[in-house]
């Protein structure tokens, strides 16, 4: 059966508002947020790194370094999609424990 292209033009008009595709809402402004961490549990720079590494594969981590030698990360983040908590999770999963701590005093300029 052929639609007639003037029906097809109609469509838009007469088809249920629920079947309609909704325009996209604008994504939520950022909220990011920079946390310090201590870290425990890194025996060598290669720990370091690839801590770095799977913080930054995080969903919602926008910057992430953790420091060997002075055993802290930090890591900046969305706070509507990644949480303190969250991040401290992936921190364990790897492996490693973290607290937050007060970004060191070379940071605070």
């Amino acid at each position: 059966m052929k639609i007639p292209l003037s029906l097809l033009a109609c469509l838009p008009l007469w088809l249920p508002a629920a079947l309609r595709a909704a325009e996209p809402s604008p994504p939520p402004p950022t909220a990011n947020a920079t946390n310090w961490l201590a870290i425990s549990g890194m025996h060598c720079e290669g720990c370091a790194r690839g801590l770095t590494i799977e913080l930054k594969q995080t969903p919602g981590v926008v910057h992430a370094e953790v420091g060997f030698t002075n055993q802290l990360a930090r890591v900046v983040h969305d706070t509507n999609r990644v949480s303190l908590q969250n991040l401290q999770k992936v921190i364990a999963e790897a492996g490693y424990a973290a607290r937050p701590v007060k970004p060191p005093k070379s940071a605070r300029r």
